[in-house]
């Protein structure tokens, strides 16, 4: 029976040593914007003492929202739960990497030792992307013959559209007054967009994903009228980088941290503020005025 009893008690000594990490993320499809859970469990004997990773320098591919820790004691066996909440803005695999874990006795004075969390891939889809199945398509009914009635409503219909064309061509040929055609140059056309924008007072009524779709909008669209570029058809990942080759390194970290709260806010529900949407408006303007001015230097 002692025999016994002493077994038992290396076996529980002996379990209760092992470090058990397990990282658990909730099977669904994800697309852009999506919050993604990120769940650490350490389960582990009393006597360890953890020193938990630093999340926001090994997930570089994502944004971090939050992070809560929680430890508790259960059995003889402390459970710590460290759940994180991330935002991937591009399409495809996100990687969530191996982390070390220091972990070193209650006292301190132990031997420190390094363990790893699990890693994962999440796969991102984009908004456009469906997994709708294509309509089913019947064979076309063959059209019956037209009746003597039926033909002779067709010529007339026709005759009335012949009739109706030629009267149209004579009139436009009397027309001797010729349209006036109102061109913008590009600066003068996102002025116009950010005076509509502003006339819908967004900020005021707290709309601040709608002010972002358009503001962000302006600038990719003021960006392609000068520069001959697709922007609008751009991640912020790829948008960044491609105007890098035009602007200055100022206005690219002004545009980059613009663009990426703007994410936020559109995809994620993010909360903005009036004097964020002025700061923003700013900059986009500092940009347009600088164009504007750089104009009038070559013309004169």
């Amino acid at each position: 029976m002692k025999k016994l009893m002493l077994t038992l008690l290396i076996f529980s000594a002996a379990f209760a040593a092992n470090v058990d990490m397990s990282l658990n993320v909730e099977e669904k499809v994800y697309h852009i914007g999506d919050r993604i859970l990120l769940d650490y469990n350490i389960k582990a004997g009393e006597k360890y003492f953890f020193i938990l990773p630093e999340l926001k320098e090994y997930l570089g591919d994502v944004e971090l929202l939050s992070v809560n820790t929680d430890k508790k004691i259960k059995h003889r066996k402390q459970i710590i739960k460290m759940q994180a909440e991330i935002v991937s803005f591009d399409t495809g695999f996100v990687h969530i990497p191996i982390m070390p874990l220091i972990s070193t006795d209650s006292t301190g004075l132990g031997k420190p030792d390094t363990l790893f969390t699990p890693e994962k891939y999440i796969y991102v889809y984009s908004i456009l992307d469906s997994s709708a199945s294509p309509i089913a398509m019947n064979a076309p009914i063959p059209l019956a013959l037209m009746t003597w009635w039926e033909l002779l409503i067709v010529i007339l219909l026709l005759t009335v559209t012949v009739g109706i064309l030629v009267m149209g061509l004579k009139y436009r040929q009397k027309k001797n007054d010729e349209l006036e055609i109102i061109w913008e140059s590009p600066e003068e056309k996102a002025e116009h967009l950010l005076f509509e924008l502003n006339s819908k007072h967004y900020p005021e009524s707290e709309q601040w994903k709608d002010y972002y779709v358009e503001l962000t909008y302006i600038i990719r669209d003021y960006f392609e009228n000068i520069y001959y570029v697709h922007f609008q058809e751009l991640t912020t990942s790829e948008l960044v980088p491609t105007l890098s080759e035009y602007l200055n390194k100022e206005k690219i970290k002004s545009l980059e941290e613009l663009f990426m709260f703007a994410d936020l806010v559109k995809f994620a529900k993010g909360v903005a503020t009036k004097e964020k949407c002025d700061h923003h408006q700013g900059i986009i303007k500092d940009i347009i005025r600088e164009g504007k001015t750089l104009e009038e230097e070559q013309l004169d």
